[in-house]
């Protein structure tokens, strides 16, 4: 069947009618992001084993767990999110998550740097872009003054899903270690890890099937060509600009853990993954969890303050209280690191959150998808080359058994400060709710 889009808008429902959420589609997202997540974080507790394995430097290691993962979104995130806002989105969802899994089952199958990191790219043209398409379909199927406890299911499933990544990726690692033999004879346990979590990856592509396109609410502009969603966005630049240097800031202290790590554990620490595996997975889901219900109360609570840009005061003060908790990687031992580190993630699961619920509050709905792009593609640029190229020019600086977790330390604390600083702004210049001033309209779209 052939999507049509109508550009006249439609007449909807009044902003005082009630609309009911539609809890079954935010499960869904969620178990899709939990997906997402899962197959993009698997790497990182066995990166290691592939180093060696492949015989790679440090060098051809960043650029897999960092660029081959930051290029699709630099370059597909803005396109992909124009397709958000003119067509069907459940479909949209449905490529992309299959891209990922693709992506994972061939990354089993590499056999050298380039192979790996083609692998990398296909998975991250699926991961690396899909948060804008979910967030638009759970803004369109809850009321905005709900999104923050909304966008907990999705935030946790987000959290869950890279904790799963440590979990299952440094478990299954370790076991398959142990079990040469249990499901494919000679192949080493990173690449099985790969094939096993991938071929689950594809399974869960089929629930997609099942969620239907809601109606567009909260549009001020039904289908707006490309030069004039631009224009809208370059109106707003005094907000989105210092949200988006907060949060350009707040990615370097996030992406560093991302990336590093399992590096660090290994490296300063002695551990294996088959030892850090489940602890870290246990501290990330934990400051997921509790981190989601935090962000999405405060989100929804924190609106009826009358100050301007309220929604984004639990980001203000998650960022003040992260910059000490950077610290993690120099701790004496690993019970505080994994406290300290709890600190830290804490603090990101809340600033993330409320990141996407301020833009699914404060800016329309044709704008939504292509705001959320440019925070996308700044925290995957920000998490990926650019900390790794940063983190590699600084540990020439900080050398020794500690050098990594000291260069990791130096970034957090002077980038959380430029981040607060980014926020604070960012709610002097933060406009109205779109809910208290756009009519509610709904462009007429074919499922």
């Amino acid at each position: 069947m052939t999507d049509t889009v109508v550009t006249a808008a439609a007449p909807a429902p009044l902003q005082s009618a009630f609309r009911k959420t539609k809890w079954s589609v935010i499960w869904l997202l969620t178990l899709t992001i939990f997906s997402a997540l899962t197959v993009g974080g698997l790497m990182a507790p066995i990166q290691e084993a592939v180093k060696i394995d492949l015989g790679l430097s440090d060098f051809q290691l960043a650029m897999i767990v960092g660029s081959a993962t930051a290029i699709p979104a630099a370059i597909l995130s803005l396109p992909i999110a124009w397709l958000v806002d003119h067509h069907t989105r459940t479909r949209l969802l449905i490529i992309l998550a299959s891209f990922w899994a693709i992506g994972t089952i061939g990354t089993a199958f590499a056999q050298d740097f380039y192979g790996l990191f083609a692998a990398k790219l296909v998975s991250g043209i699926g991961a690396a872009t899909a948060f804008p398409v979910l967030v638009s379909i759970l803004a369109d199927v809850c009321m905005p003054e709900r999104r923050g406890r909304s966008m907990l299911l999705i935030s946790i499933g987000a959290w869950a899903g890279v904790a799963a990544a440590f979990a299952i990726g440094g478990t299954l690692f370790g076991w398959l270690e142990a079990n040469p033999t249990a499901f494919i004879a000679n192949m080493p346990p990173w690449r099985e890890a790969h094939l096993l979590v991938g071929i689950a990856a594809a399974i869960l592509v089929l629930p997609l099937f099942l969620i239907r396109e809601p109606a567009r609410h909260e549009v001020e502009q039904a289908n707006p060509p490309l030069r004039e969603a631009l224009k809208a966005f370059w109106r707003r630049r005094a907000f989105l600009g210092w949200l988006y240097v907060g949060n350009f800031a707040g990615g370097f202290a996030e992406g560093a853990a991302a990336l590093w790590l399992g590096s660090v554990l290994v490296r300063q620490y002695g551990q294996s993954p088959g030892e850090f595996g489940g602890w870290v997975g246990l501290v990330i889901l934990g400051s997921g969890i509790l981190g989601s219900i935090i962000g999405g109360f405060t989100a929804d609570i924190s609106q009826k303050l009358k100050i301007r840009g309220a929604i984004l005061l639990p980001a203000l003060i998650a960022t003040a209280l992260s910059i000490p908790a950077s610290a993690y990687p120099i701790m004496p031992n690993v019970t505080l690191f994994a406290w300290v580190l709890f600190a830290l993630l804490l603090g990101g699961v809340i600033i993330n959150l409320v990141n996407s619920a301020a833009i699914a509050v404060l800016l329309p709905n044709e704008e939504r998808a292509t705001s959320l792009a440019a925070l996308a593609i700044i925290g995957k640029i920000v998490g990926g080359p650019v900390t790794a190229a940063v983190i590699a020019g600084m540990t020439m600086l900080f050398k020794g058994p500690m050098g990594l977790g000291v260069t990791l330390t130096w970034l957090g604390v002077v980038t959380g400060f430029i981040s607060l600083a980014g926020y604070w702004l960012a709610m002097r210049y933060a406009p109205r709710p779109v809910a208290a001033t756009a009519p509610e309209t709904a462009p007429a779209e074919a499922v």
